[in-house]
């Protein structure tokens, strides 16, 4: 075995120099019977090889249909993501933009509420001076006739 190893490392070595193979030619004769041997084992040779680069490339080949078909999966979900963040993205400011205008109207409603208020207790604060100014003058009133007729009674009584 090692021998013909060393056999087809010594092919292999002269195989790219062309004077080499002839040179390789001219010792091997087709009369020894080991051209023949040797053409046939080159044969093989090149045959194990041509099936180790088929097999390589068929190999590799899946390998390729296995990477184009994982790319196309992460595309897609690429693409996926994309759809769901630009939907969730509408949706986010869709809501905000909702939520602002429900805190504008709910400020609108109170600061007008505010207002009626402040005008109602104005108008009661009005009403109650004018009350107030009314129970007075009915006191002076009352105050003015007691006197009135406190004096009327003295003076009715000292006569």
């Amino acid at each position: 075995m090692m021998e013909q190893s060393s056999l087809v490392d010594a092919m292999l070595d002269h195989r790219n120099d062309l004077s080499d193979v002839k040179s390789v030619d001219s010792v091997f004769s087709s009369d020894s019977g080991v051209m023949a041997t040797s053409e046939i084992f080159e044969n093989d040779l090149q045959s194990i090889t041509t099936e180790k680069l088929f097999n390589e490339l068929q190999r590799v080949k899946e390998d390729l249909q296995s990477k184009d078909s994982e790319i196309r999966r992460a595309n897609e979900i690429r693409e996926n993501t994309n759809r769901e963040i630009e939907d969730l993205t509408v949706s986010l400011f869709e809501t905000a933009h909702s939520m602002v205008e429900q805190a504008k109207y709910t400020q609108a409603n109170a600061e007008q509420k505010l207002k009626i208020s402040n005008q109602t207790i104005d108008a009661l604060s009005l009403k109650n001076s004018q009350l107030k100014k009314t129970v007075n003058e009915l006191k002076q009133i009352l105050n003015t006739c007691r006197s009135s007729f406190n004096m009327s009674t003295t003076n009715n009584s000292v006569n």
